[in-house]
């Protein structure tokens, strides 16, 4: 879902807009643009000169953007990540992806639920963590009834990514929204600490 940038202005202080005015190369021309709107709803008066200054400034970096954004065709994954301070923080698409394939859907799942109740509607948390339950569910039944197989085993946890990434994330946070990347390092970590276990469990159970 994209940000109402200026909803957002309008629960901001002054200084809290001109804190978005003076520093503005650390944010997105789209918010930079509402917080100069809502001052001047708020009365103050930009000359001519200022508000073209800031389009020229704005332009640049929109095109800047679009350069990049080029550049990363081939990893659709990217081209939604800023650094930008305003924009919200999530767990990336490729973080998803990647722990949904090497640990579970579910567990992919749940991270995405995390993002979900970032966002302004906080929609999808249960929805994505029933599939994710659901769908972590029947790969095991379904794989419980053949010859283990590693190989279709990974093929079940992409597909299980992939609509996580490809259905729910664009439903509920929007295919174009622009976000931070959250660290990963402690769901990584659990992840360690849960799958652990339940790995050598596996290999030395089936070499009895």
């Amino acid at each position: 879902m994209e940000i109402d940038f200026q909803r957002l202005m309008t629960n901001k202080s002054d200084e809290g807009l001109q804190e978005y005015l003076d520093n503005r190369t650390k944010f997105i021309p789209e918010a930079v643009e509402a917080a100069i709107n809502e001052m001047q709803k708020r009365g103050r008066i930009f000359s001519d000169e200022e508000l073209a200054i800031y389009r020229k400034e704005f332009q640049a970096k929109k095109e800047a953007t679009e350069k990049e954004e080029k550049k990363l065709v081939g990893n659709q994954w990217k081209k939604n990540v800023v650094t930008d301070i305003s924009a919200p923080a999530y767990y990336s698409e490729s973080a998803i992806y990647m722990f949904s394939v090497f640990f579970s859907v579910l567990f992919g799942a749940v991270l995405l639920a995390i993002n979900f109740r970032s966002t302004e509607t906080k929609k999808g948390v249960w929805e994505v963590i029933a599939f994710g339950i659901f769908y972590t569910g029947l790969q095991v039944w379904i794989l419980s009834m053949i010859p283990r197989n590693t190989g279709l085993t990974l093929v079940f946890s992409m597909g299980g990514a992939l609509l996580l990434n490809f259905f729910f994330w664009k439903k509920y946070i929007g295919k174009d929204t622009k976000y931070r990347t959250k660290p990963i390092w402690k769901p990584l970590i659990i992840g360690v600490v849960i799958f652990t276990p339940l790995l050598l469990a596996a290999i030395y159970g089936g070499a009895e």
